[in-house]
């Protein structure tokens, strides 16, 4: 055979495995590109567009905005209505202090009844009870403007346990404003102090009667021995009358008051005694006063029996 036909067979034969591998290669990535390359590259690209919406969006809300401020404090909005300019001027100031101090500790803000005479110029200081977490018991003064507040610092438990065993802690939150709260705690505490006081104060014993009188005479004895140095005796003075009010609220079963309201209370129940009580203080004489203190003494712890003599 010459070489012509012998190129030209091996040109008519074909080369079947490399043209069949060839061919089944580039038919397979046809498909596979196709069908599954396609569904690769569309999957792989909303992944890729959830990462970066969640992406921004986690960015958009851990990343603080510098242009947004944080709220102030916002009291009720009974506080407008109900209350003056100044104290509407000086609790939001009260209210940022507490929180900005406590932080997340606080859990609520109580403003009892305000306690001073609104016709004098003289403004009484302003009581706040803060409620907070863990036993922890502190006491604050505090001066805003022309102010001066007292911030009690009391758990949640020592403020209930005093409403249940106190005579003057139930009377003097009854009427407690709610100027911040969590959870309800400061709502729950005035309706405990509302429900304590509609039950009354408690009876008072043979014992607790007989060491009322006792203490009370035990003043009038210390006026007695003074009756030689006026200044003194004045000194002593309303520590006897002090005495002889508390011993009038406790035989008769009632509450304790404001100062404020004192006078017109006791006033509208024994008008006797209210009387006396004005006449001291406007006796200037050291000997009337000690009369008239003996009188009144005799009036409230009448019917109460003297301590049993052991000598």
């Amino acid at each position: 055979m010459s070489e012509e036909q012998k190129i030209e067979t091996q040109s008519d034969v074909p080369e079947v495995g490399y043209l069949s591998r060839e061919d089944t290669s580039i038919t397979s990535s046809e498909n596979f590109g196709s069908d599954s390359g396609k569904n690769t590259a569309e999957t792989t690209a909303d992944n890729d567009s959830e990462l970066d919406s969640s992406h921004s969006d986690v960015s958009s809300e851990a990343l603080p905005n510098p242009s947004v401020t944080l709220e102030e404090p916002v009291l009720p909005e009974w506080i407008c209505d109900e209350l003056d300019d100044e104290l509407n001027d000086i609790l939001p100031i009260l209210l940022r202090h507490v929180k900005g101090k406590r932080g997340g500790d606080l859990l609520g803000l109580m403003m009892p009844v305000i306690d001073f005479d609104h016709n004098s110029k003289r403004r009484g200081k302003l009581v706040v009870f803060a409620i907070i977490k863990g036993e922890e018991q502190d006491l604050e003064w505090v001066r805003i403007k022309r102010r001066l507040l007292e911030i009690s610092y009391r758990n949640q438990k020592s403020i209930e346990d005093d409403l249940t065993n106190s005579l003057s802690m139930a009377p003097f939150l009854r009427k407690a404003k709610v100027l911040f709260e969590r959870d309800g705690i400061s709502s729950k505490i005035c309706e405990m102090a509302g429900k304590r006081f509609k039950q009354g104060p408690p009876h008072t014993s043979i014992n607790e009667r007989i060491m009322l009188k006792a203490e009370c005479y035990h003043w009038v004895g210390k006026m007695q021995e003074l009756t030689d140095s006026p200044d003194r005796a004045k000194f002593v003075l309303p520590s006897f009358v002090e005495q002889l009010i508390v011993a009038w609220f406790r035989l008769r079963g009632l509450w304790y008051v404001s100062s404020s309201e004192e006078f017109q209370f006791i006033f509208s129940r024994d008008r006797v005694f209210a009387e006396g009580l004005r006449d001291i203080w406007n006796e200037e004489d050291l000997k009337e006063q000690l009369e008239l203190l003996q009188r009144l003494a005799s009036h409230v712890l009448k019917d109460i029996p003297w301590p049993a003599r052991i000598d």
